[in-house]
């Protein structure tokens, strides 16, 4: 049951990327920078069931998301909860890197919870998306693989800001 879990989980994030490693998050739509194939009925079960249905992106595995230049922000998190350091790579450097051009961002969880956010927000709100939370890997099952953050309790501007865009267990980012 466990290795089925296993594969279900690197199928459903994007099969497999560069050296064979098990993608986590894949960068689809707009994107100018692809390594993987596009969206395959058989083997892509969870992009199907959510409704994706790409010819071009890109599939971040762990190794990839963590060579971006990493970013840390504190925030509360839920909103009024505790601070905590999220870091990660901003979603600049992710979307620079998947050569993403766009003006809407659709982050996707495993949950089916989606969230559509302009490119332009994310950026000028200092978005990551969260591979760690108090120094500690997002893991699945929790808050994980990976996890829109902000830096709310740095930045008065975003002090009251909801928690609507802070996906979590993300696995999908659709670019248009």
């Amino acid at each position: 049951m466990i290795a089925r879990s296993v594969l279900v989980l690197a199928l459903a994030a994007g099969g497999m990327a560069a050296a064979g490693a098990p993608a986590l998050v894949t960068v689809s739509g707009a994107v100018g920078n692809t390594n993987r194939a596009p969206v395959d009925p058989l083997r892509d079960k969870l992009f199907v069931d959510n409704g994706n249905d790409f010819d071009r992106a890109h599939a971040f595995t762990l190794e990839a998301l963590r060579a971006l230049p990493q970013t840390t922000v504190r925030a509360d998190f839920p909103l009024g909860g505790e601070v905590f350091e999220f870091s990660g790579p901003s979603f600049e450097a992710l979307l620079e890197a998947a050569g993403a051009s766009g003006e809407t961002v659709t982050v996707q969880a495993l949950d089916g919870y989606t969230a559509e956010i302009g490119s332009d927000e994310l950026r000028a709100n200092g978005a990551i998306l969260a591979l760690d939370m108090g120094g500690e890997p997002l893991d699945i099952g929790g808050l994980g693989p990976a996890m829109v953050a902000y830096p709310r309790a740095e930045r008065e501007d975003l002090a009251g800001m909801n928690d609507d865009t802070w996906v979590w267990q993300v696995f999908h980012v659709g670019v248009e």
